[in-house]
């Protein structure tokens, strides 16, 4: 199905705190946005800052509808010099501003939604916030309330921010959800068998997996312990964990796989370019997001187990956040008590002994993303946004 296209071909200027290399999280979420913008054929400026090596800024034309400056500080430099390149942010967004319909933000912060928020008000344009976490630490309360209150729309990835959006005093909130590319995210043959020599897997033994940040709240260790009580009675599983101590609150993930005495059955693996996920991906048999109970899983809507979903896999969660309210117990994924070692290693070991229906269950939590997650289901929802949008700036230029 085509879109039916918005009139006159929508001009956004969008301002992310990410860029488009990022792996995870916002970086992911961005690119299915603008891959979205792009089958609708709007003319997207996108600006972003990102923490690099030097100051830098560099502007790119990736196509025909989409434009990109990105405005970079060392990661070193005290916030006060990081200031310019919020500073930076609003000149290049003043350059755009005046030829745009939409003034869109990836997130309520300082970085993205503040500068949004100021052009948006001095040149009356509609401004769209897509809000996808807690508060930001580094974004002063007031600004994060102010950026979501005087936004004509905001987009939450669950139902937890949404309400909590709503008490803000946010009225026209639009619940759209994480949503995956179907057609890169799905398994491959060619690239398992490729990937499981590389790794120095049998193609016999069940691989168990895991991608994203070590960071404390993604509860790892949990994974780890069940893992280490089931490879006492299984000779034929393997767990491949892909990701690193990326944030400073991170378990020591290497030290507990020396400690637990899974040298020779667990493998860690880098953070890797989002682009090869799907191949990794395809190496496991089982894939599993142990997350704690805490306000941010709370609020999250994590995107890495769409991708898990759409690889047909067969995905164990904490039932925590939004994603319980996705996947159905049983039918499409399992569900897990949060923090409960027993209660995963429970799961993972109906999964190891009962393969075929485990990838039946794979096969429905692929047939789900696409129905209701891929980048095709989400076009209307957000075409339909961009629209009410369009006519706003049609009323208030009349």
């Amino acid at each position: 199905m085509k879109p039916s296209g918005i009139h006159n071909k929508l001009s956004i200027l969008y301002f992310a705190p990410c860029g488009l290399a990022e792996g995870v999280g916002g970086g992911a979420r961005l690119r299915n946005m603008l891959d979205v913008l792009a089958r609708l054929e709007t003319n997207t400026q996108l600006i972003s800052y990102l923490p690099g090596e030097k100051f830098e800024i560099t502007h790119n034309k990736i196509s025909d509808c989409l434009n990109t400056t990105i405005i970079s500080t060392r990661r070193s430099s005290p916030k006060v010099l990081k200031l310019l390149a919020l500073v930076q942010m609003l000149i290049y967004g003043f350059k755009n501003v005046k030829k745009s319909d939409i003034v869109f933000a990836h997130a309520p912060t300082i970085a993205s939604g503040f500068p949004a928020f100021v052009l948006a008000k001095i040149f009356r344009k509609p401004l769209l916030i897509d809000h996808m976490d807690i508060k930001d630490p580094d974004t002063p309360k007031f600004i994060h309330n102010c950026v979501l209150k005087n936004s004509n729309i905001v987009l939450t990835i669950s139902r937890y921010l949404e309400e909590e959006v709503k008490q803000i005093g946010c009225k026209n909130v639009v619940y759209v959800p994480v949503f995956v590319d179907i057609d890169v995210f799905q398994k491959d043959t060619l690239a398992r068998a490729e990937m499981l020599e590389k790794l120095g897997i049998d193609d016999k033994e069940i691989v168990v997996g895991y991608t994203g940040s070590f960071a404390h709240i993604e509860g790892l260790p949990f994974l780890l312990k069940a893992f280490k009580s089931l490879s006492n009675k299984y000779e034929n599983i393997r767990l491949v964990v892909i990701g690193g101590r990326n944030v400073p609150d991170s378990d020591d993930i290497a030290g507990l796989i020396n400690e637990l005495a899974l040298n020779d059955r667990a493998i860690l693996v880098h953070p890797q370019p989002h682009e090869l996920m799907p191949k990794y991906l395809s190496t496991f048999d089982i894939a599993c997001s142990p997350k704690i109970d805490c306000a941010e899983n709370r609020a999250a809507n994590p995107i890495k187990i769409y991708e898990y979903m759409s690889m047909a896999l067969p995905t164990i969660v904490s039932a925590v956040g939004e994603i319980s309210n996705i996947i159905e117990n049983g039918y499409d994924g399992f569900l897990v008590k949060p923090g409960d070692v027993n209660d995963l290693e429970g799961k993972l070991e109906y999964v190891i002994q009962n393969a075929d229906s485990a990838q039946e269950v794979g096969r429905r939590a692929r047939e789900k993303i696409i129905r209701h997650y891929s980048h095709q289901a989400m076009l209307e929802r957000i075409e339909n946004t961009l629209k009410q949008l369009s006519n706003q700036t049609t009323s208030t230029n009349s």
